[in-house]
């Protein structure tokens, strides 16, 4: 099955079924250079094709303003051109540092990637946005720049171990919330239960887990690949989940998990929400094990659990004020308000550092 998402170079193919190295990659194409990191290297060598390969930091520390330099010198010495293209495989910290690294290559080169791991399958797969963090803040520093192809086998996963894997469904709960309807009760019906890849039916519904987020996404980003209005509605969690991560340094989608439920307790302060939607989505989160709470995130944390509470709430309020949808003293926070129904609402940062103070 293949998803087609637009954007301002040209579509990008996103295709999920089996990966076949000679026939996607053949030998003689275009000059490519590899970047992926030390452990997808090590698990799945017979995947990755004979191209010239650079090895990058595993997970977030690869997205930091040495390794950008560190791949950019990689590109100079590879001699890559306007004609060359950069291959990314690995998880989403991979095709951040390597998707921003294409785009301000020559002023921009074709970039393809291969996820490895179910959150970079639904999540940094698609949708266009590269980016390496600052100073401490994530993301802060990036482009635009839809990959050429992207190729999703679900036969990745089965290495994957189950914190990554639960990792990956904060950010598949959060699609299916927004999409709601059959996608919502699909997700809702696996109860917590992680399909194989290795049977037929196991690959069926992971593939279809993919996909569901996938489209979910696609449909949205091609209705707004640049973020001006409705794209906006894809950061739900993100404002308070990305502040836990960045203050916490704990898997992305367990932050998001718990910006999830948070953000459903701040709409409830501002317009209300479906009734039992909280509950329902708490539950949810809590079936893959993760964070349903600021508290519960915090705990995950041996900074977290070694520093002061209410230290640890101001420091996360800080990282909210240098969140990137700020506008001077507001902030535009996605407000779920049934499954389906997403809203974007401009409160004010005192709002949600008075919520962060008192919720649980």
């Amino acid at each position: 099955m293949e998803v087609s998402v637009r954007g301002r170079d040209g579509p990008s193919k996103v295709r999920i079924g089996r990966l076949d190295p000679p026939v996607d990659f053949p030998p003689d194409a275009t000059p490519t250079l590899l970047v992926t990191e030390p452990e997808v290297a090590r698990l799945h060598a017979p995947l990755l094709p004979p191209f010239r390969r650079v090895l990058v930091a595993r997970g977030e520390a690869a997205k930091s303003m040495e390794g950008l330099e560190s791949l950019w010198g990689a590109f100079l010495d590879a001699r890559l051109d306007r004609q060359s293209l950069v291959l990314a495989i690995g998880g989403g910290a991979v095709s951040d540092l390597a998707g921003f690294a294409a785009s301000t290559w020559m002023r921009g080169i074709a970039f393809e990637y291969v996820p490895t791991t179910l959150l970079a399958m639904v999540d940094a797969a698609v949708g266009g946005k590269t980016a390496i963090d600052f100073r401490g803040r994530k993301n802060l520093v990036g482009s635009f720049c839809q990959p050429r192809r992207v190729l999703c086998d679900v036969a990745f996963l089965e290495s994957l171990p189950d914190v990554q894997f639960a990792s990956g469904m904060g950010e598949v709960v959060k699609h299916a919330l927004i999409s709601g309807g059959d996608y919502l009760a699909f997700v809702e019906g696996l109860r917590g239960r992680r399909p194989s890849a290795s049977s037929a039916p196991g690959r069926e519904e992971l593939e279809e887990l993919v996909r569901g987020s996938i489209a979910c996404k696609a449909e949205i980003v091609n209705r707004d690949e640049r973020e001006k209005d409705e794209r906006r509605i894809l950061n739900l969690g993100h404002t308070i989940g990305h502040a836990l991560e960045s203050t916490l340094d704990i898997p992305h989608g367990h932050a998001i998990a718990a910006g999830l439920v948070s953000a459903c307790r701040l709409a409830d302060r501002h317009g209300g929400t479906e009734a039992g939607l909280t509950a329902r989505v708490e539950a949810l989160l809590e079936a893959w094990g993760l964070p349903t709470s600021i508290a519960a995130a915090t705990a995950l944390s041996a900074r977290g659990r070694g520093t002061g509470g209410s230290r640890i709430r101001c420091e996360i309020a800080e990282s909210i004020s240098a969140d990137k949808k700020r506008s001077g003293e507001d902030i535009g926070f996605a407000m779920p308000r049934a499954p389906g129904v997403v809203e974007i609402v401009r409160i004010p940062l005192t709002d949600i550092e008075d919520f962060l103070g008192g919720a649980p």
